[in-house]
């Protein structure tokens, strides 16, 4: 595929009806997910003195985020997307609120005040994947969406420490939170007000068949996702892929300066990977494929599992320099694939549920994937405790292998990039 081919793909994606009306505020409400954490670990360490209670609120923010966010999915399946997100950006802002009186108050108060403001966080990135699938037919268009969405999401990761840095410097670590927290709650007004999306979860509701009035609900319909079989294996490689790459977090850092380097060279080596996922993303996403979503699935989640073995063996910062960007390239695919055969999978009407429910898979992945990085450098060292990346990723494979036959089955897969 040419150079102009894969922007014309992207800019077809762009001239779409409804795309940039959904995508631009979409983007504004999704990068302070980047910021908002770090402003508030950074202002309440600051306040307390304490880089604990800083590290504390953090966990307290991800637990609060990993029950909410698939708990607001199902309110958006069931009530639809704009009155869930206009009332979680009312209660954002409430909640920011609250956090600034904190700030004058005792540590507990402040930390405890952290989780009101993750609660009321809208989930748009998991709804913009949903959107996707309602808006866009399958097949090439829906493919090279999906594949943005991953891209974009990296690059958020990329410049959110920066951009927090830099508000921090400029302003103040509370101001900076406060900023961020302006960003979502417009951006989440936007983005729920948007045409395209204003009224998923009637034409949800339409796709389905025999929904309402045919007294026959769909085979899948009124199933939990987790009850849909081959679901849960796809969570499960959500959660493994999340965690192979959080192990890296932990290790290569600690790798670096086993080598005799200053351990701030291998957290600045850890911004290969995400540039790579954009560069692999972005390629991948312009592409046009003719297997079957669960095949291409497989043979990423095995390069990945291929890319990640050499960091085991990598016994100096170049080395470990290169094998980083390896292992990086197939993250976005992987994570546009992940979204698309998900989306298949499931029914429209617990489509936002389910997309929320892989994001928490990935934080809880990332989080088991940093504690037994944490475990086994202090136990055994760096060089053990990087087997964890590959074999979290093995793990990943193995969850969808065993489902492999059930997955290739839905009907939808089948013609999801038939071109048609």
């Amino acid at each position: 595929m040419s150079l102009g081919e894969a922007v014309g793909r992207y800019a077809a994606l762009w001239r779409t009806p409804g795309v940039p009306r959904v995508m631009l505020p979409a983007m504004l409400a999704r990068l302070p997910v980047a910021i908002e954490p770090l402003a508030i670990f950074l202002h309440i360490s600051a306040k307390t003195g304490s880089y604990t209670a800083g590290a504390t609120a953090l966990g307290v923010f991800s637990a609060a985020l990993a029950v909410a966010w698939p708990l607001h999915g199902r309110l958006i399946d069931r009530r639809g997307l704009r009155v869930v997100l206009l009332t979680l950006a009312a209660l954002h802002a409430v909640a920011l609120a609250v956090f600034v009186v904190a700030s004058s108050g005792p540590a507990w108060l402040l930390v405890g005040s952290v989780a009101p403001v993750a609660l009321t966080m809208a989930p748009v990135g998991s709804t913009v994947r949903a959107a996707w699938a309602l808006i866009l037919p399958p097949g090439p268009a829906l493919n090279t969406a999906n594949a943005l969405e991953a891209v974009l999401i990296e690059v958020f990761f990329v410049i959110g420490p920066a951009v927090t840095g830099l508000l921090t410097g400029v302003f103040s670590a509370l101001t900076t939170t406060l900023l961020a927290g302006g960003m979502l709650v417009v951006g989440s007004l936007l983005y729920g007000t948007a045409p395209a999306v204003a009224t998923m979860r009637r034409e949800a509701d339409d796709a389905e068949p025999g929904g309402t009035d045919g007294g026959e609900s769909h085979p899948r319909g009124g199933r939990r996702p987790w009850r849909i079989p081959g679901v849960v294996a796809i969570l499960v490689a959500a959660g493994g892929a999340a965690a192979a790459f959080a192990v890296l977090e932990v290790t290569v850092p600690a790798t670096v300066s086993a080598h005799g380097n200053a351990a701030a060279t291998g957290v600045a080596l850890l911004s290969l990977p995400p540039a790579a996922s954009v560069l692999g993303g972005l390629v991948y996403g312009a592409r046009h494929h003719t297997r079957l979503p669960v095949n291409r699935y497989l043979v990423l989640l095995a390069v990945a599992f291929a890319c990640m073995v050499p960091l085991v063996f990598a016994t100096s910062v170049p080395v470990l320099a290169v094998c980083l960007f390896l292992a990086g390239l197939p993250l976005a695919a992987l994570s546009s694939e992940e979204f698309g055969l998900l989306g298949s999978l499931v029914p429209k009407t617990v489509i936002n549920e389910s997309f929320a429910l892989a994001a928490t898979m990935m934080a809880v992945g990332s989080a088991a994937g940093t504690l037994a990085a944490g475990a086994v450098l202090g136990w055994l060292g760096p060089t053990e405790a990087r087997l964890l990346s590959p074999t979290a990723a093995l793990i990943a494979f193995a969850a969808v292998l065993s489902m492999r036959a059930t997955l290739s089955n839905v009907d939808s897969l089948a013609t999801a990039d038939s071109g048609a």
